[in-house]
C-alpha cells in the first residue's frame, strides 16, 4: 500500500513539474545571453544564486567595481554548462569546480579540469566547503599561468551549513556521476499546489530555507574577496542559475515552484553579474580583514580544517624538547 501511495506522489510530482515546464517554455522568452558575451579573465560561478540576494549581500559589503545582470542560458546547471561552452574545445582555459555535472557534461573540453568535488569533499555536511574551491584555484593560478580560470563555488546552493543534517542531494549527485547513474529522492509531502523541486523543500519551513540560503552566500563571499586579491585583468562574478522560493512561475497554474530547473522563468535565471577590473581591487577590504571575517565564520559553523594529527603530535614532541622534558 505505501508502494502504491508513493507511486501515485511521483506521478502527481511529475505530472505537475512537465506541465509547469511546458508552459513556461512557451510563454517566457528570456532566451540568455551566452558568458562569452562580455570579455574577462578570469571567471567565478555561484552556484545556484539568485541576484536580489546577490545585491543585497554587494551592497551590505560595500563591495567595488560594476554590479549588473543577466538573463542565464540555463536553468540548472547541466543546462548552463552545454549552452555555455558548445565547442569542441577549450584550450586556454582551466576550470575549477566544486560541482559534478562540470565533469559530467563537459569533460575533455579544457586544458585541464580541477574537480574539487573528489579532494575537498566535507562528510559533515555532505558538500564543498568554499576553502576547497579558494585553495584549489590559488594552486591553479602558480600551475597554469596565462591560463583563464573559470572557479565554480558550490554556495549558496543546498546543503545548508547552518542546517546541520543529512541533506544528501549533493553526495547522490556526486556519486550518481561517478557510478554513471542518477536517481534522486522521491518527495514525500508535497502539497497538490506546490512543487518540490528538490527534497529539501518538505523538510524545513521556506522562511528558514531562506535564512540558511543566505548563510550559504555569507559563508562563500569573504573567500570570493580573498580570490579576487590575487587574480589579475577583468574578472566577471556571476551564477548559472537562481533558486525559486515558492514563487508562482505562470498564472494558468496557480502553484508555487521551489527549487529549480523548470524553465525560462525571470525569478529562476536572472544572476549577478559583477565586473572587477584591476583598479577595482584597490578598494577591497584588506586581506586581513577578510581573513578575519573567514576565521569568524568557520568557527561559528565548524567548517575549520581539521589539523594534521601527525603534525599536530610533532609539534607537541618538539615543545616538550624545548622544554627539556624528553
Amino acid at each position: 500500500m505505501e508502494s502504491q501511495k508513493t507511486r501515485v506522489i511521483q506521478i502527481t510530482h511529475k505530472i505537475k513539474e512537465y506541465a509547469l515546464k511546458g508552459i513556461v517554455e512557451t510563454l517566457h522568452g528570456n532566451p540568455g545571453e551566452s558568458i562569452f558575451s562580455e570579455e574577462w579573465d578570469q571567471l567565478i560561478i555561484l552556484d545556484d544564486c539568485r541576484f536580489d540576494f546577490f545585491e543585497a549581500g554587494f551592497r551590505e559589503r560595500n563591495l567595488p567595481g560594476k554590479l549588473g545582470w543577466k538573463f542565464s542560458l540555463g536553468s540548472w546547471t547541466g543546462e548552463f554548462l552545454i549552452k555555455n561552452f558548445p565547442e569542441e574545445k577549450y584550450e586556454d582555459m582551466v576550470f575549477i569546480t566544486s560541482n559534478p555535472f562540470v565533469d559530467k557534461y563537459l569533460s575533455g573540453k579544457f586544458h585541464a579540469i580541477i574537480s574539487v568535488w573528489k579532494t575537498g569533499w566535507d562528510e559533515r555536511y555532505q558538500t564543498v566547503p568554499p576553502r576547497a574551491v579558494y585553495d584549489a584555484a590559488v594552486k591553479a593560478l602558480k600551475s597554469y599561468p596565462g591560463k583563464k580560470l573559470i572557479v565554480h563555488f558550490l554556495q549558496p546552493h543546498h546543503p545548508y551549513f547552518v542546517l546541520k543534517f543529512g541533506d544528501r542531494t549533493m553526495r547522490v549527485i556526486r556519486d550518481s556521476i561517478s557510478e554513471g547513474r542518477l536517481k534522486m529522492d522521491t518527495v514525500q509531502n508535497e502539497p497538490l499546489n506546490e512543487l518540490y523541486l528538490s527534497p529539501i523543500y518538505g523538510q524545513f519551513h521556506i522562511r528558514k530555507l531562506i535564512w540558511a540560503y543566505r548563510e550559504n552566500l555569507r559563508a562563500v563571499m569573504p573567500y570570493v574577496e580573498l580570490l579576487l586579491h590575487r587574480l589579475r585583468g577583468r574578472t566577471v562574478v556571476t551564477a548559472d542559475h537562481g533558486e525559486l522560493f515558492g514563487e508562482q512561475v505562470t498564472r494558468l497554474l496557480p502553484i508555487k515552484v521551489y527549487g529549480h530547473g523548470i524553465g525560462r522563468n525571470a525569478n529562476l535565471i536572472k544572476v549577478p553579474w559583477w565586473v572587477i577590473d584591476d583598479e577595482d581591487r584597490e578598494k577591497l577590504r584588506s586581506k586581513k580583514e577578510i581573513t578575519k571575517e573567514i576565521a569568524s565564520i568557520e568557527g561559528r559553523l565548524g567548517l575549520r580544517p581539521k589539523k594534521d594529527e601527525g603534525l599536530l603530535l610533532k609539534k607537541a614532541i618538539s615543545r616538550l624538547k624545548l622544554k627539556g622534558r624528553i
